[in-house]
């Protein structure tokens, strides 16, 4: 029995099979695997200028404007919350709104406990002497 014809055996085995060199039947052109390129790269979205960083000159005339008073307050508002302005420059308003109200809400806990304090202990001074 030949070793490279597998009809002999008459199980259906063509004996090109084993001749030939790796190769599909659709074209006869040799195999290649295909090659992993890594992950695709998610789409990004068109560059719109707000993740470049503020530059000196815009900060100096940012705190020009916060020395302002009561124009502070509503500059605070649309820097935190515009979507025309620049993303660092966005974050850090909002986060200063954030630490503003704390801070007010601190004060007048701070007012209210103290001068508590401080009206009762007026009242009851002010009634020994007599």
């Amino acid at each position: 029995m030949d070793n490279n014809n597998f009809n002999d055996m008459g199980n259906g085995f063509e004996s090109s099979y084993s001749n030939q060199p790796n190769t599909n039947n659709f074209n006869d052109k040799p195999f290649v695997a295909p090659t992993y390129n890594g992950p695709l790269d998610p789409p990004r979205p068109a560059y719109d200028g707000l993740e470049e960083p503020v530059s000196m000159g815009e900060w100096l005339i940012t705190y020009l404007i916060l020395l302002v008073p009561c124009v502070n307050i509503v500059m605070m508002f649309v820097w935190a919350f515009s979507k025309n302005e620049k993303k660092s420059k966005s974050n850090f308003f909002k986060v200063q709104l954030i630490v503003v109200g704390v801070m007010v809400v601190l004060y007048f806990a701070f007012i209210l406990i103290f001068g508590a304090a401080m009206l009762a202990g007026i009242q009851g001074t002010g009634s020994s002497y007599y």
